[in-house]
């Protein structure tokens, strides 16, 4: 492309500077494309990414940066389309946009972005430099509870958010209404990403991948946060995305129009002519395992969303016209939904999910918060009503005001304990024994009283 390159009417030169050392500040930098050519001289960056105004359509965009005073060949960007917030969604995307390119620490850019009519207007290149933090070089710690017949599959070991370094005063940048998360109902689907990055990255570098992409995201594309629920690097690391909790059903920004009810794992890498790592495809499985697991649904199984069917473990590219994620992993799908059956030994067999099969989902409501360890045993907390079990009290339910009263509590504490009864009626209202206490609503106030001790 070199020849092809340079003749592009809309270029930017950024002179080659020192770099600086590895602990350089966090810095972000947007340079304006707006005229046939610009020369700027810039600090070293980690991270390009080029921006134009919504609905500026057949964008090309290419890029070579500096490194070492050694130029790079000419690479085209990917073109970040259908990613983003749902239409409908009160979360906003200012501005298109490629993919982020992860270049390590560069001293120089050029870049053009052109379509039909020549040099695109208002177009800018983002340069981010996401700095290195101490706990980059470590690894996610802890422990993993075996799985079994009557626990859904573990939460497999993750890197949040905390650990990468995320700045969660950034969720403020694009206004008060992004701060706090916004959820969906449940979890019916998963869809794969790749990032459309680079493949030979190394392990220290990942975290600073993450967050600048987070930045690209919030403040060169204008969304609340980094779109993805989950991202999976080349060595199999599973890294928490969007803020909200990871055992809940966030609403992401990964698959535009299909974001309700799903949610979306990225691969860290290009994998258009590239195959996935092993490594990487085993723990794309196990975050989609026990997401799938934790809330009752097959991964070869089929549902509707926003009026089209899919698969529950589908790749971006059954949603709209886009490479992502990119072939040789898309070819890897029927492998992985087999794989996280597997996972899932083929089938639901809690005590949690069966009695939920006899009270019946319609009088339940969709699961919520999917089947989780408490301190006490376990919980499922449905549309409708939350689920409580544990060895000793069997499953039991808690709806209406007296799981309000409940939560508000802390479900599952060690002063009430766990629920031995449903909710029943007595003379002048209803009641709830606990292990060590009642739940009692007084008709006459309409109000839930606690009362400990073992009889009432």
């Amino acid at each position: 492309m070199g020849k092809t390159a340079r003749l592009l009417p809309l270029v930017l030169t950024a002179a080659a500077l020192v770099p600086l050392p590895p602990s350089a500040d966090p810095s972000y930098r947007e340079i304006p494309l707006d005229g046939p050519s610009v020369r700027a001289e810039t600090t070293p960056f980690g991270m390009v990414g080029i921006t134009w105004p919504l609905g500026v359509q057949g964008v090309t965009a290419n890029v070579r940066v500096q490194r070492d005073g050694q130029w790079t060949d000419w690479q085209p960007m990917n073109i970040e389309d259908e990613h983003g917030p749902d239409p409908s969604d009160s979360e906003g995307i200012e501005r298109d946009g490629t993919e982020p390119l992860w270049v390590g620490n560069a001293t120089g850019v050029q870049a053009s972005a052109v379509n039909a009519a020549g040099a695109v207007r208002d177009a800018k290149v983002v340069l981010i430099q996401p700095g290195v933090l101490s706990s980059d070089s470590e690894e996610p710690g802890g422990t993993v509870e075996a799985a079994s017949s009557r626990a859904p599959y573990p939460m497999p070991l993750m890197v949040s958010r905390k650990r990468w370094g995320a700045d969660e005063r950034l969720r403020a940048h694009n206004g008060a209404s992004c701060v706090r998360p916004k959820y969906t109902k449940t979890v019916l689907a998963a869809f794969v990403h790749h990032t459309a990055d680079r493949n030979d990255y190394t392990r220290t570098q990942v975290p600073a991948m993450v967050r600048a992409m987070y930045a690209y995201h919030v403040k060169s594309r204008g969304w609340c946060d980094l779109g993805y629920n989950f991202l999976v690097d080349r060595f199999g690391r599973v890294f928490e995305g969007r803020y909200g909790g990871a055992q809940l059903p966030v609403l992401g920004a990964h698959t535009s129009s299909f974001n309700a009810n799903s949610f979306g794992v990225a691969v860290i890498g290009n994998f258009e002519q590239t195959a996935p790592p092993p490594a990487m495809l085993e723990s794309t499985a196990r975050v989609i395992a026990w997401k799938l697991d934790a809330n009752y649904r097959s991964p070869l199984a089929t549902i509707v969303l926003d009026g089209s069917r899919l698969h529950t473990v589908s790749g971006h590219r059954d949603t709209k016209a886009t490479a992502c994620p990119g072939t040789q992993l898309y070819n890897k799908l029927g492998w992985l939904k087999q794989r996280v059956n597997t996972l899932m030994s083929g089938s639901f067999s809690t005590p949690i999910y069966e009695y939920a099969r006899k009270l019946g989902f319609r009088n339940l409501g969709q699961p919520f918060w999917g089947e989780h360890r408490t301190r006490t045993g376990w919980a499922t907390y449905f549309g409708t009503r939350d689920v409580f079990y544990s060895v000793a009290t069997g499953p039991h339910s808690t709806s209406g005001a007296f799981r309000t009263r409940y939560r508000r509590l802390g479900a599952g504490s060690a002063r009430l304990g766990l629920p031995i009864t449903d909710a029943y009626e007595v003379t002048g209202g209803a009641r709830q024994k606990f292990q060590r206490g009642w739940l009692v609503w007084d008709r006459r106030d309409r109000q839930v009283h606690l009362v400990y001790g073992r009889s009432f």
